[in-house]
């Protein structure tokens, strides 16, 4: 369960004005930061959040590329996992496993959080908000809660084996995929594990889509369970350790394999619909799903354009590391360099 974003990073939004001819897409620069890219990049309103490796937070505008401002984190470890943004409070995570929480509209810190000199444990991934909590899973098996308006620890679950994925908050819950097998579902005010299932491998980061949760695992399983009451719907299996986070739209399910291999599953009950072979290795970040179509970053450098519905590859090209799309755009990056596709 690697996290991969520092190299390859997320992929969301929309693709239908990238898919929608076949000319041949326009690259062009579009951001330079000052150190190299290592997070996730989150979209909110007209700005885009991302960070480097010197534990920068960028805010970039989302049409032009200008930077609407910077802030350097509570210490100068490589920002990791996604930048979790709420109303006017975006929080960025650090290797070393401190949190910096700013103000989205004009980067100004209102907490930093780093480890105790006594403590070892590192981050992943990024962290997540809810319920007016902020939530963080550290490798040493901790999962912490800090107040989103002063960053105090509120709680602590401890799971037996260190954390690789990033939480998700939903409907009071924090939903944990755990190294160690386990699906934790937390009381998000207490900590307390309340419910949760199991696969037998490591689980990726849960998704939640309506009512339902979708989880998936390095042993090829993927699970879908109704929140409410905790109700297994159905299991699938790839029969190929999966290494991203399912990603669900229109029905459909995608995830992504350690040989390289892309499967879409039916949401309602996890029949398959398709399988590509990328024949390049781990799928390093999660594809997405928009407008019928699933954009998915190969290892090698490529962008691959398949039907949501039929499998069937509509086009290729190279695109270096694929981290998100937005608006008819797509980015990539490569070092301190952001270029956009379109």
């Amino acid at each position: 369960m690697k996290t991969k974003i520092f190299l390859t990073v997320l992929l969301a939004l929309t693709l239908s004005a990238v898919c929608a001819s076949a000319a041949p897409v326009t690259t062009r620069p579009f951001a330079r930061l000052e150190s190299a890219i290592t997070s996730g990049i989150s979209v909110s309103g007209n700005h885009l959040f991302l960070g480097d490796s010197v534990g920068k937070l960028y805010a970039l505008n989302a049409s032009t590329g200008a930077t609407v401002w910077t802030v350097s984190g509570a210490t100068s470890s490589t920002v990791t996992g996604l930048p979790a943004v709420q109303g006017d409070t975006v929080v960025f995570a650090h290797a070393d496993g401190s949190l910096t929480c700013v103000k989205v509209s004009d980067g100004s810190t209102l907490w930093t959080y780093t480890l105790p000199t006594n403590q070892t444990g590192g981050l992943n991934d990024g962290a997540a908000i809810g319920g007016g909590m902020v939530y963080a899973a550290y490798n040493n098996g901790k999962l912490c809660a800090f107040d989103l308006k002063n960053g105090r620890i509120a709680w602590t679950y401890e799971s037996e084996q260190g954390l690789r994925t990033a939480p998700v908050y939903a409907n009071g819950l924090v939903l944990l995929g755990e190294y160690n097998g386990l699906f934790s579902m937390l009381d998000a005010k207490t900590g307390k594990r309340v419910n949760g299932g199991g696969a037998g491998g490591a689980i990726n980061s849960p998704v939640v889509n309506g009512k339902n949760v979708y989880y998936s695992a390095w042993d090829g399983s993927v699970h879908s369970v109704q929140i409410k009451d905790v109700i297994p719907l159905w299991d699938a299996n790839v029969r190929e350790p999966i290494t991203t986070a399912p990603v669900i739209a229109d029905g459909v399910i995608v995830v992504a394999t350690a040989m390289g291999k892309v499967v879409a599953l039916n949401e309602a009950d996890g029949a398959l619909l398709w399988q590509y072979e990328t024949r390049s290795g781990e799928v390093p970040a999660a594809p997405v799903i928009s407008g019928g179509r699933v954009l998915v970053g190969t290892g090698d450098g490529r962008a691959l354009v398949i039907d949501a519905k039929s499998g069937r590859l509509h086009r290729e090209f190279n695109a270096g590391s694929v981290i998100r799309t937005n608006g008819g755009k797509f980015y990539f990056k490569e070092a301190e360099n952001l270029y956009s596709m379109e």
